[in-house]
């Protein structure tokens, strides 16, 4: 088992400042058809076309919906955060062809809410139509429950994205993260947009580090069990289970690859903290022999390379290996202290975190330059589309969840709990 060294540069690197304590606590126990040709980049800029969503018939005769958000209100900010479209709204929320001519306005997004056929029930139809020929290009039909509404409009949010340019949206998308403080911290999740968060995990134990897997699972390292570090995996609607039993020593991180599902992971083993890759139901490899500590793996989106992050040259650095631990080669080069990287889906960026006073989040290519400041911020974690991140920001010893644009732009705070931290976007 590491050394108090080891394990103090150990948090540093993986929890940051809220976590050392936690893990040092830990120790002393032992005992988640495009319509037209481009080549999307994260960091490019995008083209949008305009948008117009009026209101749904129908929302008014259903009295339970008065406390809640109505399904034009959903639908235009997940239209509007996508970066694909522009919401250009007419006066009077009607349709009006003059103004839809004036204003360039490609499309309408509409429908109307009735009760459904079984009691409780309620219908949705969602129309995507040609704001010129008022032709529908798209038309679904959804039945729920009340609680269902933003579910069902963020799904018909992403049918809308496809539709109008080829693109899988990111409005159904969730968010897992990690909340607690004095050593008990659970996972929780929640929408892409901050709404409807719960916890995920209930144990009483320290829960961190959360991953999404290709299936849809989540991953996480848990103290529960009073052993040390390990695995654990849970998809929606059944019970958690250990993960990984056969990789050794302490399982601290995951990060899943998105081809073949096969995991990153870094491990402590006989004092050296170290990346292994293992398939779900097959026998860890060892990736990394170093008396440094390699931490925070992070998968290449063709699955043919980790970066992670390491102490070798003294301080934390992000380096790359090939997926069976060859071609190792450093990343940044500038700053004394770079770490938690992670590679954009679209494989031209990666996100990571540097230490200049305060932490600061940063994107680099992978071929180590082109770095470009972003802003304030810890823990980044791309959206599935490469368009957005999720970090953390502290206020004092206060921490919460943000996202931004791929360049920086357009911060949004998304989680006022003040103790939120390590986001993980699901695919």
């Amino acid at each position: 088992m590491p050394g108090p060294k080891k394990w103090w540069l150990f948090a540093m690197f993986f929890n940051m400042r809220l976590e050392r304590a936690l893990l040092a606590l830990s120790i002393s126990f032992v005992p988640v058809g495009a319509q037209e040709d481009f080549v999307l980049r994260s960091d490019a800029s995008q083209a949008t076309i305009n948008v117009a969503v009026l209101p749904f018939q129908g929302t008014d005769k259903i009295r339970d919906f008065a406390d809640l958000a109505s399904p034009e209100a959903v639908i235009r900010a997940d239209l509007e955060f996508s970066g694909r479209t522009k919401i250009v709204q007419p006066p009077a929320d009607t349709w009006d062809s003059t103004f839809f001519a004036q204003k360039s306005v490609a499309t309408v997004v509409t429908g109307f809410v009735r009760m459904g056929a079984v009691e409780g029930d309620v219908e949705i139809r969602f129309q995507l139509l040609d704001a010129l020929s008022r032709e529908k290009l798209a038309e679904k039909t959804y039945s729920g429950k009340k609680k269902d509404l933003r579910r069902l409009s963020h799904r018909f949010s992403d049918d809308a994205i496809f539709q109008l340019f080829g693109e899988r949206g990111i409005a159904s998308t969730r968010i897992a993260y990690v909340r607690g403080k004095d050593g008990h911290k659970e996972i929780w999740t929640m929408d892409y947009d901050g709404f409807g968060s719960a916890p995920w995990t209930k144990n009483g134990s320290i829960n961190l580090s959360p991953a999404w897997d290709r299936e849809g699972a989540l991953v996480w390292s848990s103290y529960l069990g009073g052993d040390g570090a390990h695995l654990w995996r849970q998809q929606i609607g059944q019970k958690p289970t250990r993960f990984l039993p056969s990789a050794p020593g302490m399982q601290i991180s995951a990060s899943a690859s998105p081809i073949d599902g096969e995991i990153a992971l870094a491990v402590s083993l006989d004092g050296q903290t170290e990346i292994f890759r293992s398939p779900p139901n097959g026998p860890a490899v060892r990736l990394t022999y170093s008396p440094a500590l390699e931490v925070s793996p992070t998968w290449s989106p063709n699955g043919y390379e980790i970066a992670f992050t390491s102490d070798r040259t003294g301080s934390p650095q992000v380096y790359a290996m090939d997926r069976e631990g060859s071609n190792l080669h450093r990343i940044t080069w500038v700053g004394g202290y770079n770490d938690q990287a992670s590679w954009s889906p679209m494989g031209d960026r990666i996100a990571f975190a540097r230490q200049v006073g305060e932490f600061q989040i940063l994107t680099i290519s992978p071929e180590g330059n082109d770095e470009k400041w972003l802003g304030q911020g810890e823990q980044p974690k791309w959206s599935p589309d490469g368009r957005h991140l999720i970090f953390i920001r502290h206020n004092g010893q206060k921490s919460d969840l943000w996202t931004c644009n791929a360049d920086g732009t357009q911060p949004r705070q998304l989680t006022f709990f003040s103790d939120a931290t390590q986001p993980a976007w699901s695919r």
